[in-house]
């Protein structure tokens, strides 16, 4: 274990009945008898890890020999980031880590619910955040922590699900999720969330990313698909209207909700990974860079961005 490992096994939970753990070994024990196996340094408590070391909708990657990136992130690419990588994938120059876009951690502990091989929680890193990555995909947070590991950074990464977490009531500063909520069930979005609310200090932060219904390019998707829901179990996007939101958050117990534009034409589009894309594609990412701070700047038109930041507090007790 690293120093920042054995400082998170203090806080963490049983996710199956809250009961206390102890490291033995290579695993967790809890009081009830529920054990959960550390595998390569990741400790696992999802009864069924997703194990996909490479994706299976998609043809065979061979990351090129000078690529200084991990290949599970060369390979997963795509599947991660979005289509905006397709040129890149097996041949990354660096890793695409995005800049923080919120104010600065101060060694407060984050969550990062759905991290993947761990580009928000270096993002968070680098902002002065004490990063913990939560993830289905076991392969996915043992390469995190390979990158981590080969940067010098600190950060702790756990298998499991994001709707039945691994930590004691009351303490994490902040929960993070970036194009995770969307491609799962509503009824399981609300079980995060209510997940998130106990697991935060009061007054703590959530902070998620949803696709909104009435972006013009997500109504463009949804008309294409006949404006039918995302059948049940598949990957396929699930939009939310504002007023969804709302609801959502106030249904979980949360405080006042803010929407802020995240971008446009895309859930993904970062202006710190110009460098690795098209002309096209630049072209795509900087007109939504350039349309998220006017929407910021101009209320009514954050409510139409196709992506959305939601903000939003656990209201400390009176």
């Amino acid at each position: 274990m690293t120093a920042q490992d054995r400082g998170t096994a203090a806080i963490l939970a049983c996710p199956f009945d809250g009961s206390d753990l102890w490291p033995i070994n290579a695993r967790f024990d809890c009081a009830q008898g529920h054990a959960f196996e550390i595998e390569h340094g990741v400790p696992v408590f999802a009864r069924m890890p997703r194990r996909e070391p490479k994706p299976r909708n998609m043809g065979p990657c061979i990351p090129e020999p000078a690529s200084p990136v991990d290949p599970f992130v060369n390979d997963w690419i795509v599947n991660t980031n979005g289509n905006l990588y397709w040129r890149v994938r097996g041949r990354l120059p660096s890793y695409p880590i995005p800049r923080w876009p919120f104010e600065a951690g101060r060694a407060r502990l984050l969550v990062d619910l759905g991290c993947g091989w761990g580009r928000w929680c270096m993002s968070a890193s680098h902002a002065g955040y004490v990063p913990i990555g939560v993830d289905i995909h076991l392969d996915a947070v043992q390469a995190a922590r390979r990158v981590f590991l080969n940067n010098g950074s600190q950060g702790t990464f756990l298998c499991s699900e994001i709707d039945a977490l691994p930590f004691r009531d009351a303490t994490v500063d902040l929960v993070f999720s970036y194009s995770v909520l969307q491609h799962i069930e509503r009824d399981k979005v609300r079980r995060v969330l209510t997940e998130s609310w106990r697991i935060l200090k009061p007054g703590g932060v959530i902070i998620i990313q949803l696709p909104n219904a009435f972006g013009p390019f997500n109504l463009v998707q949804q008309m294409r698909r006949g404006f039918r829901e995302a059948r049940a179990d598949s990957f396929e996007m699930r939009y939310w209207s504002p007023g969804q939101i709302r609801e959502l958050f106030g249904a979980s117990r949360f405080g006042e909700v803010k929407l802020r534009a995240d971008g446009f034409f895309s859930q993904n589009a970062r202006i710190s990974d110009l460098h690795l894309l098209s002309t096209l594609r630049k072209l795509v990412v900087l007109t939504s860079y350039t349309m998220a701070n006017a929407a910021n700047t101009v209320s009514p038109l954050g409510l139409i961005a196709d992506s959305l930041w939601i903000i939003s507090r656990k209201i400390k007790p009176v």
